[in-house]
Order: C-alpha cells, then structure tokens, then sequence
C-alpha cells in the first residue's frame, strides 16, 4: 500500500474511532485539544479574547468549534463550516432480548434509511453511549462503548429456500428480518441473560447501575485503498465522516487574523434534524450569540453583521455511477478523482445562490483546487442536507459542498483518495 497522504490519514483516522455520532463527537474533541482549543460549557458567561481557539459541546453528539482573529472585527461577518455526526444504522431498542429456539437475538429499530442488504452477512459490532446512576437522579454519567469485535450477525436466507433472490431481491420485514444473532445458549448465554449484563461487564459497572443506553450496530470494515492504483477509498461511515474530518482539521490548520470562523457539527441529520441536538434548533443562533455578547454586542448587531457572512454545508454527493447512468442529470454528473462537488438546486433542497457560489468557486480557481458541479436528475427529488435549514435561522449566503460518493447509505462506500484532498484544501481555504 502506498504511503497515505495527509489529508486520508486524518481521514482513516477518523473512520475507525467513529462508530458511533458519540464517537465521531469525541474524536473531533481530542484533534480539537491537541490544536490548542479551549473547551468552555454553554452554561458558564464566556469571556472571549482576539485570537482565541475555542469549542463547545451542548450534547454529546455535536459540537461547535471557533477561532476569533488576533486582529477581529465582528462586522466582518463570519464563515461556519457544517457536518453531521451521524449515519444511517441499525439501532438496538429497549429490553432488546429475544430467545428463539436456542439463540438469543436483540430488537432492533432502524435510523435513518440505510441500504439494509448491505448489513447482511458481514461482521457488526455495537457502539454508543451507556449511562448509569449519577450521584442524583438529575445527574446520570455517561459512558462511551465500543466493543470493537464481532458482536451480533445478520444471516441471509439461504437461496435454496429464496430462489428468487437475485432476480427479485430480498425483501426486508424490519421487525423480523433485522434481529441479529448474539449467540446460542449455553453456560454464558441463558434465557435470563441480558443486554444489559453484557454492557455491565464490559464497562466494569454493576448491571444495577445501568439505566438507559443508545447503541447501533456498526459494520467492523476497516478503511482501505482500492483500484488498480489505490485511487478510491472503500471504507463504512464516508457520509458524513469525509466533511467532519475536513472541517475539523481545516478548522484546525488554519490562520485567519480578520474574521470568526466557525465549525457546527451536528446530530440527526439522517432524521430531519428537528431536535435539540440537529440543525433544525434555536442552538446555532444561541452560540453565535454568546459569541457575540462577550465583545459587547447584541443578538441584533449579531445577526446585522451576520449578513455579511458565508456558510458551507459539507455532505457528501452522489457520484456518477457507470452501472446506472439514467439516475443522473445529463450535464451535471460528478465523477470520482475530478475534484470535490458543489450541489445546487432551484428548489433549495440544495442551498445555493449565484453570488456566495461565484465567490467560493473563484476560491478554488486562485488556489487551484479541483471541483465539480452536480445537479438533479429533473424527473427524481433527490435528497436534501442541512444547509436550507440552517439558512432558514441566519440570515448568512449558503452553499452545498461535498465529497462525491458510490453505494451512499450502505454500509461501506466508496469515494475518491482525490476528492478528500480537494475537499480538504477546500475547508482550509475557506477558513483562511
């Protein structure tokens, strides 16, 4: 294997350590304060100083990271990078224990819309958050869980007994065809066993202590370079780990003496992001705000010099696959290693406007940074990122942004060595 460029060793990096929205959270923390961030509670006043480096985490699956130029006047408006920490997966519900003829399996749920097929038959794992009894009921303690090895499996139904299956497919009963297999009962496994014993001990907590848990199952893939030149990646949880990463790091990386820049990574995107934690909250406005106060400014001077602003929604796109070519519009068609994507739609499902576009492709014209256009196929709906909601709360120029990829949504991708680079010149561009 070749020698890993910067851009997707960082990005390799990332993939391992996020199993989980709490994973791919913690990590970005830790680049974060090894950068010289200052972490600061959303509780406490903030006293904030020019050329200060600083991050916030309201909930344990978003945070808000920013840089105030030595030389920063706050009328010089802003740049906010946005991401999502989550991804489509299979969740595992409440009293999940499910005994069917000597196995143990657990109910699940789904999140998201994940391409299910691609789940089956591969080794999974569970990771997320275990919380246990706090020293009062108001004050829980949270634990992060990742069990790193084959946990559960999800069997396919043998062709014999679905002879149809590669003319028609395998349909899935989300209630009975998503129940993975924990084990057979034996000694260790017995119909008194639980979920919640198993978290117990590999958290060394008393069963007793556990409360509530959010745990999914992840596909244990590790992130690899493939093509007859190593030229694409082929890795799980590419959406939307490509843009944390590149925000983070570009966020990380860069010097401005001017001007605030910002990075929001949120949670529930893969849902509609209507919640505490999602882009669809009061919560964005209430971090610039803070920001804002601590040089003396109001929420309407805030907004005022907002306007004045730009901001990127980095998510992932959908690149031009050779296999399925009618899905595509016909001139605007990404195709991997051409450069990162600009999306735009008329409908605004896809934030854009010809002005804040211009700029950010005359961006990477001076630095010389590949990029590509996508657009719709006229006859699909297509899908929708965060960016319309985020500009539907402040009053900031928006644009779509992202890496191309091939099987979105399934449980491994695939995307461009390439385009994350464009991608992260990119991010570090904007901020600078």
């Amino acid at each position: 294997m070749q020698t890993l460029p910067t851009e997707i060793s960082q990005l390799f990096e990332y993939l391992e350590k996020g199993a989980s929205a709490f994973h791919v959270t913690a990590h970005s923390k830790k680049v974060l304060q090894q950068a010289g961030f200052m972490e600061l509670r959303l509780s406490d006043p903030w006293a904030l100083e020019q050329g200060g480096r600083y991050f916030c985490c309201p909930f344990d699956t978003t945070l808000y990271a920013f840089t105030i130029g030595q030389d920063c006047s706050l009328s010089n408006g802003i740049h906010i990078g946005s991401a999502h920490t989550d991804f489509p997966a299979i969740k595992v519900k409440p009293n999940p224990e499910i005994f069917t003829h000597g196995y143990m399996q657990l109910n699940t749920e789904l999140y998201g819309s994940p391409i299910l097929s691609s789940f089956f038959d591969r080794s999974l794992s569970l990771a997320g958050k275990v919380v246990t009894r706090g020293p009062s009921y108001d004050r829980p303690i949270g634990h992060l869980i990742d069990f790193q090895r084959p946990m559960v499996c999800l069997p396919n139904l043998a062709i014999h007994m679905n002879r149809t299956a590669n003319e028609k497919g395998s349909p899935v009963d989300n209630q009975k065809h998503l129940l993975p297999i924990l084990g057979t009962l034996d000694d260790m496994l017995n119909k008194d066993s639980t979920l919640v014993r198993l978290l117990a001990k590999e958290l060394d907590v008393e069963a007793k202590e556990i409360l509530d848990y959010d745990l999914c199952l992840y596909n244990l893939d590790r992130p690899e370079l493939a093509g007859i030149t190593e030229e694409f990646i082929s890795a799980p949880r590419l959406d939307d780990i490509t843009s944390v990463c590149a925000l983070i790091h570009g966020l990380a990386e860069s010097r401005n003496r001017s001007r605030v820049n910002l990075v929001c990574l949120f949670d529930n995107e893969e849902i509609g992001s209507l919640s505490k934690q999602g882009a669809d909250s009061f919560l964005p406005a209430v971090i610039i705000g803070k920001i804002w106060q601590s040089f003396g400014k109001s929420m309407v001077d805030c907004m005022t010099d907002l306007s004045g602003g730009l901001m990127v929604s980095a998510d992932v796109a959908h690149a031009y696959h050779p296999n399925y070519p009618a899905v595509q519009d016909v001139t605007n068609y990404p195709v991997i290693n051409q450069g990162f994507v600009f999306k735009s739609a008329s409908n605004q499902s896809y934030a854009w406007d010809c002005e804040a576009l211009a700029s950010m492709i005359a961006l990477c014209e001076d630095r010389q940074i590949p990029y590509q256009r996508f657009a719709k196929h006229s006859n699909t709906k297509g899908g929708g990122t965060i960016a319309s909601i985020l500009s539907s709360h402040l009053p900031v120029r928006t644009i779509d942004t992202g890496a191309g990829i091939l099987a979105m949504h399934s449980s491994r991708e695939m995307m461009g060595v390439k385009d994350q680079i464009a991608l992260s010149r990119f991010a570090k561009a904007f901020f600078e």
